[in-house]
């Protein structure tokens, strides 16, 4: 059953685990998120959960070479939430040093993705 498991193991486990994961990526991507990013690049995800869904979405992306697109579009979602993390700390002061730290875990997330749209230099 575990070997199994580890056939099926994702190519982009780092970047799911990062992007599921508000504590490490500073942002949320609902279902509908990931949804309609597939629905942009005329992929159909199937209703399930968000780590099902991101799995889906990044691995079919893959296969189909639409991933550059994929990346581009979660890029764009997250530069919106740095900005509307950036214009909540001016708005609210006092709860500017957490939201600075969303944006810059978002940023961070951001230059994983850029680096994954890179590709493996060693492949």
């Amino acid at each position: 059953m575990k070997q199994k498991q580890q056939g099926e193991r994702s190519k982009f486990t780092a970047l799911e685990n990062n992007l599921l994961n508000t504590f490490f990526s500073g942002l949320y991507l609902s279902s509908a998120d990931l949804m309609n990013i597939g629905k942009k690049v005329d992929m159909r995800i199937q209703m399930n959960s968000r780590e099902l869904q991101i799995k889906e979405l990044l691995n079919k992306s893959y296969d189909e070479g639409k991933l550059p697109q994929v990346i581009s579009l979660l890029s764009t979602i997250i530069d919106d939430r740095i900005q509307e993390y950036h214009r909540l700390s001016l708005d609210y002061p006092a709860a500017r040093e957490p939201l600075t730290r969303l944006a810059q875990k978002a940023n961070a997330s951001k230059s994983l993705l850029a680096r994954e749209s890179r590709g493996d230099p060693y492949e």
